[in-house]
């Protein structure tokens, strides 16, 4: 091939082929199997294509062998390496190497650290001669210093100090139960059918208008008409006169005639009550003159429900108590002027009073002669009958005059 002219333009990727003569015989048969000018050049064209890649080929063909043959170089000299790595390690750490000849001069059966071994810990050793000083033969000290029953042993002191726990939870378990038993018969002396004393006031208040249109409301929880006072545990307030009865119920000692008739005042007060009535559990706890009824200026009222606490309370004395309020509201709610009989209603209510005498004197019998109890009880049945007979005469004169 004779080049007479050869041309690349690289930036628009073209060659331009001028004057070039070609005298393979190999390219002209090739070339010449072609009909026109225009499949010769095509086919020319694919020739020169062809031939470029198959030298680029030929090219990469080269450069992997080159490759391949370096690499055969460093694996055989990295194998080398391993063998005399492999070799070394055997010399030091192999069953006959250095490492091995160590461990068994000093760690084998005939072995420096064997027969240490066996001097320290043999049964004539160090170690067993200074188990039997320390712990005794057999460990008798050891097992004398762990024996709770000698004295001053560790587990001695421990065995007394929880016998001393366990005594004194057992005292404060026994003490406990005591105060509880206590603290329950000491309830059950302040109580009616399980409940608290209030709570017997108030059922005995909601037993008495109950069939009425009068209301018991509870205001012991509230302050009333004075500052920071809640005194005055129920309010009763009649329906026929919208009058205000209160009761305060006291289950308590230490009152006498005097702080009872200012906590009287004090609740009709704090209510604004037209009557006031304050209710103690026991006789006991009162001054014997006040004893189990007794009225401060016909419009204060003091009663006991029972005599001792050992005694049983008595719903009776509340309802006659409340009975006479009733009475003495309704009659302070007539005016003076009006025209009713009063001698007919204090007549009425002088015979309540004595009904009442006679109704505590007898209760009071039935403390120390239970024998005759029924015979009592059926006497007070009818105190109770007269009492209510002559409130109601009361009551009906009082109406007269409305």
């Amino acid at each position: 091939m004779t080049d007479k002219g050869l041309q690349i333009d690289a930036d628009n990727d073209c060659v331009y082929v001028d004057g070039i003569e070609i005298t393979d015989s190999i390219i002209v048969d090739y070339l010449e199997s072609f009909d026109d000018v225009e499949e010769q050049s095509n086919a020319f064209a694919r020739a020169l294509r062809v031939g470029v890649a198959t030298m680029d080929l030929a090219e990469t063909s080269r450069q992997e062998q080159f490759v391949e043959r370096k690499f055969s170089t460093m694996q055989r000299d990295l194998q080398e390496e391993i063998d005399r790595i492999e070799e070394d390690v055997n010399a030091k750490f192999g069953e006959d190497g250095h490492v091995a000849q160590v461990f068994r001069d000093h760690l084998g059966q005939d072995g420096n650290l064997n027969q240490h071994i066996e001097d320290a810990f043999s049964e004539d050793g160090i170690f067993a001669k200074r188990l039997d000083d320390e712990l005794g033969e057999d460990g008798e000290r050891i097992q004398d210093a762990l024996d709770p029953s000698i004295e001053g042993t560790p587990t001695y002191r421990l065995q007394q100090t929880l016998q001393d726990e366990i005594r004194s939870l057992r005292d404060k378990l026994e003490e406990q139960a005591a105060a509880e038993e206590a603290e329950d018969e000491i309830r059950q002396k302040t109580t009616l059918k399980g409940d608290d004393f209030e709570d017997t006031v108030e059922n005995i208040l909601s037993d008495l208008v109950y069939n009425t249109q009068d209301e018991v409301e509870y205001t012991g929880d509230s302050i009333g008409e004075i500052a920071n006072r809640k005194v005055g545990d129920f309010v009763v307030t009649l329906a026929s006169t919208g009058q205000r009865i209160v009761v305060e119920a006291k289950s308590d000692s230490g009152y006498s005639q005097r702080k009872i008739k200012e906590e009287l005042s004090a609740a009709v007060e704090n209510r604004d009550a037209d009557y006031g009535i304050i209710v103690f559990e026991c006789e006991s706890y009162i001054p014997d003159k006040v004893g189990y009824f007794h009225e401060f200026d016909s419009e204060r009222l003091s009663i006991a429900l029972c005599e001792t606490e050992e005694d049983e309370i008595e719903p009776g004395f509340l309802r006659i108590a409340h009975n006479w309020a009733q009475t003495r509201a309704v009659q302070g709610y007539v005016d003076s002027g009006t025209a009713f009989d009063p001698e007919a209603v204090q007549n009425a209510v002088g015979e309540v009073s004595t009904s009442i005498d006679r109704f505590s004197t007898i209760r009071k019998k039935t403390t120390s002669i239970r024998n005759t109890a029924n015979d009592i009880d059926s006497e007070l049945e009818d105190i109770e009958g007269e009492v209510k007979s002559k409130l109601t005469d009361i009551r009906t004169e009082i109406s007269t005059v409305e």
